[in-house]
């Protein structure tokens, strides 16, 4: 019989992280997954910028940063001809320490949170799926079956849901999972190709019909690429490289070698989301609670997020640092925001696959044109950072926000990134629990409702000046919650 406080279904990205999270704050839980392991497939590739930071806290951003690569640029060549070449370089440039496009296989995230779990002394109970599930009181009962045949029963007062878009928990919880889905089926591979041009980023490549991205990965000359299958598969569940192969050459039409390839596979986009995050105790997270296109590299960083946000509030719960109406603001912070990636994902990658006119018009003449105009301009670039780099995500309107601060940085904004010589803001939120920082001698501030870890830093000298430039009071309290989120600004 397991009995314990949290039990964590799936060990992708999403359950790793949250496991990690659990450990880093000390709170008791189980991890269990139908798989014999992690992935040993890349899958997603994009690392955001606000998955590094949240992997900085854990202390392995050093790790990911140091295996996988920048992806520098975005090239457009139709029919043939290049018809832009776009440099994003370090577009993030005083937002993040990760100013960058970054790539770095899901497999390799994967193995980072689970090393981080083993050097916690965690463990993952891999081959075990729960194949029966019920209510009991608050928490949940139901049964475990392990990869050889044996059955063990189990018992929790929460609930996670982290396996993947066929979540079988999602179900067994009769939780809604409403959307739709793309009718035109796609293809996803990972090649060995021999370009005459250089490996410095993403290469999109059209013709009058047809679409295909490339995506770099950490081989010399390896890159994923996604397109929409030819009309000569029949079944896109079964069909030959050498199909693929044919469609790539034909598409690129640039002088380029395909040497080999490690996977491929067809598949359909969905866009669809859960209705509500949380079920009594029972919560979703990652793709069992949300899934989209692949546009813009959000899927993997989303669940990612989604188990930071969570994870500190179930442990704050679990180790009594305060009162489990918390969770609520679970899914207050992280639905919106799911919704709000379902509907753009879902509309920028339509005008990129779709065979209209117009959309071939857009992505061939229009969009090489606008992203090189943006790009040139200091506030767009930081826009368009702030966007995909997922550290433009802001809860003001969470019930854990109480409205302070000035209309730049109010509570519930991710707390900025600075530096001055000799230090940083982000050391100071290394710690574990909520952190208050004090500007100009202002007296300290409680954390109402709180009783677990308060780190206390007094800011003063060139940090002082540093943290007023980035919109912090020159004489106040400043409060963050244990993922980087402001919880008050109060000027004095």
């Amino acid at each position: 019989m397991i009995k314990t406080p949290i039990l964590v279904v799936g060990a992708g990205p999403t359950g790793l992280m949250l496991s990690a999270q659990l450990h880093r704050y000390g709170a008791p839980h189980v991890i269990v997954d139908r798989k014999d392991g992690i992935t040993a497939l890349s899958k997603a590739l994009a690392v955001q910028a606000r998955t590094l930071e949240q992997y900085r806290q854990l202390g392995i951003a050093d790790t990911a940063t140091d295996e996988g690569f920048v992806a520098g640029s975005v090239r457009f060549v139709v029919r043939g001809k290049t018809r832009a070449m776009i440099r994003f370089g370090e577009i993030g440039a005083g937002l993040s320490p990760y100013p960058y496009l970054f790539i770095l296989e899901q497999s390799r995230n994967e193995e980072l949170l689970r090393d981080y779990i083993s050097a916690q002394g965690g463990a993952i109970k891999w081959s075990s799926d729960v194949v029966d599930l019920k209510k009991s009181g608050e928490g949940y009962t139901g049964t475990l079956k392990h990869g050889d045949g044996s059955t063990e029963a189990f018992e929790c007062d929460y609930l996670v849901g982290c396996g993947g878009a066929h979540s079988p928990l999602r179900h067994m919880l009769d939780m809604p999972f409403p959307g739709a889905t793309n009718p035109q089926h796609f293809f996803v591979a990972d090649i060995n190709i021999e370009l005459e041009v250089e490996k410095q980023g993403l290469l999109l490549a059209m013709n009058r019909k047809e679409f295909l991205a490339f995506f770099p990965m950490s081989g010399p000359n390896q890159y994923r690429v996604i397109g929409i299958l030819p009309p000569t598969v029949a079944d896109p569940d079964n069909f030959s490289f050498d199909v693929l192969k044919t469609h790539i050459d034909e598409v690129l039409d640039i002088p380029a070698r395909i040497t080999g390839h490690s996977w491929y596979s067809g598949y359909r986009v969905h866009h669809r989301i859960v209705d509500t995050f949380r079920s009594g105790n029972a919560f979703l997270a990652g793709d069992a609670a949300h899934i989209h296109s692949p546009a813009g590299g959000q899927g993997m960083n989303t669940g990612l997020g989604d188990a930071v946000n969570l994870g500190w509030k179930l442990a704050a719960v679990v180790n009594d640092w305060t009162d489990a109406r918390i969770l609520d603001s679970y899914n207050e912070e992280r639905r919106p925001f799911g919704v709000q990636l379902v509907h753009t994902t879902d509309r920028a990658f339509s005008v990129m696959v779709s065979k209209s006119p117009y959309a071939r018009f857009f992505r061939t003449w229009v969009l090489p044109v606008i992203l090189g105009t943006a790009l040139r301009f200091k506030p767009l670039r930081r826009i368009m950072f702030k966007t995909i780099s997922q550290t433009r995500i802001s809860y003001r309107d969470s019930s854990l926000s109480d409205g302070s601060g000035p209309p730049a940085l109010r509570s519930g904004d991710r707390f900025p990134w600075f530096e001055w010589e000799g230090g940083n803001s982000f050391d100071w939120l290394s710690g574990v629990g909520y952190v208050v920082l004090r500007l100009g001698g202002a007296a300290s501030e409680n954390v109402p409702g709180w009783s677990g870890p308060v780190i206390e830093v007094d800011v003063t000298g060139a940090a002082a000046n540093a943290a007023v430039s980035a919109g912090l009071p020159q004489s106040g309290v400043v409060v963050v919650r244990p993922d980087m989120y402001l919880a008050k600004v109060i000027t004095r």
